[in-house]
């Protein structure tokens, strides 16, 4: 692989396609995507007749995992892990040790179970998948345009629920909430501005791209959740950071000036009209920075708490869902502390949070790595990945327990297999660069 990486591969010749292998090259990553969200839309009713008879997250895990299975099987595409990705994962399978390990002195053994359980299977898999379907550029692409269709749907769900003008009123899509819809298309908003339009060159998909930008900003904004709308700012500002280089001549890419004055016109029509559109965002933020408001309370109260656990326990914690029952008082309620150092840190103890923190700093490290030491195309996709990964980390530092945040685990994958999103394939993108650095 470039970069010196080292792999430790699997390689399986390429046959000619059939229609069906076609097919299943194309879906797996979209099935992918919608287990990944799936918490995000699965409560809506419309879809109560499938979520009857089997859940959303369950289906579509066994769907993408079927769509890898049938590649393997099918001979159809070379399975190269990186060795990057590799020790990543032993640190992965270290915090899941810690998990269930912490059900051996855990309160809460019902929950706790239950927990670490599901952070195996599905945030395993959120995960693992990274590995096993979204091997190349063009898969990547494949796996972005999911995030963005889904993240583009919601914005318009919550459009149609719009309260009105000027009313406070919290805003949400699918049968979510409003944060779940906050963080959906802050993630989509940045896939469409980060990745997809700078490496577009489809005149008619680029429309469609800033066509689903302004919606997952309006989805973004209106919901009302502060947490997500803080996480996409400084995430843009990790972009801008990105594009400059060179010292003391710096250079910005072309596309990068672009976005800046898009955004900065965009932030001169918010700041106007903003408060009345988004009025639930302006309200909240206001409270925020006058006298807190009961929910930051809560959160502090919480991270005190999560504190005086960890502290009472600083190396093991209090075990697997002792959180809950410590706060609680009960072994049958889901509470945590809405920051997953916190929550690891008083349930795993300094353990489950120095495998977290290896995972975090391997990964972005890969990331940077790449950015600093590849062509155009290259850089933009190692680019869009810190970004999205700086958001998805941000936001499990304000909500979700871990598993809520598998968004997260989905990002470091991919940052650790930076490496593999390059080589052939982009050469004849740069025959077309058109964003090229100025």
């Amino acid at each position: 692989m470039s970069g010196g990486c080292e792999s430790v591969a699997a390689d399986l010749t390429i046959p000619k396609r059939s229609m069906r292998a076609t097919l299943a090259m194309g879906v797996g990553e979209w099935f992918f995507a919608l287990f990944l969200f799936a918490g995000y839309y699965k409560a809506d009713p419309r879809l109560a007749f499938i979520q009857r008879h089997i859940d959303l997250t369950l289906l579509f895990l066994i769907l993408s995992f079927l769509m890898f299975y049938y590649r393997l099987l099918k001979r159809s595409f070379a399975l190269k892990i990186p060795i990057s990705f590799v020790k990543i994962a032993v640190f992965f399978l270290f915090l899941a040790a810690c998990l269930f390990g912490g059900l051996l002195i855990s309160q809460s053994i019902s929950y706790g179970l239950d927990k670490a359980l599901r952070f195996v299977a599905v945030t395993g898999w959120a995960f693992f998948g990274t590995a096993f379907l979204i091997t190349d550029f063009q898969s990547l692409r494949r796996f972005s345009w999911a995030v963005v269709t889904v993240s583009t749907v919601m914005a318009i769900d919550a459009l149609l629920n719009y309260p009105g003008v000027g009313k406070v009123s919290f805003v949400a899509a699918l049968g979510s909430n409003y944060i779940a819809l906050a963080r959906a298309c802050g993630l989509g908003l940045l896939t469409s501005l980060v990745f997809l339009l700078p490496t577009e060159r489809r005149l008619l998909a680029k429309l469609s791209l800033w066509i689903m930008a302004v919606l997952q900003a309006g989805g973004a904004l209106s919901a009302g959740a502060r947490g997500p709308v803080l996480a996409l700012v400084v995430s843009l500002l990790v972009f801008f950071a990105l594009s400059v280089r060179g010292f003391p001549y710096l250079k910005v890419d072309r596309f990068s000036w672009k976005l800046g004055v898009v955004l900065f016109i965009a932030m001169v029509i918010i700041g106007t009209v903003g408060q009345e559109i988004f009025s639930t965002l302006f309200f909240r933020t206001q409270i925020l920075m006058t006298y807190l408001g009961e929910s930051v309370e809560v959160r502090l109260n919480l991270y005190q708490e999560a504190l005086r656990l960890w502290a009472s326990s600083p190396i093991f914690g209090s075990g697997t869902g002792g959180f809950a029952i410590a706060v609680t008082g009960s072994a049958l309620v889901r509470e945590y502390p809405h920051n997953i150092i916190l929550e690891l840190g008083a349930e795993t103890g300094l353990l489950g949070v120095l495998f977290f923190a290896a995972m975090i700093y391997i990964a972005f490290s890969i990331g940077f790595v790449r950015f600093k030491n590849s062509n155009w195309l290259g850089r933009v996709t190692a680019r869009y990945l810190l970004v999205s990964g700086s958001f998805t980390l941000l936001n499990a530092m304000v909500s979700g327990d871990i598993n809520d945040n598998r968004a997260l685990f989905t990002w470091l994958g991919l940052l650790a297999a930076a490496n593999r999103f390059g080589n052939g394939e982009m050469k004849s993108w740069e025959t077309d660069k058109i964003d090229s650095l100025e």
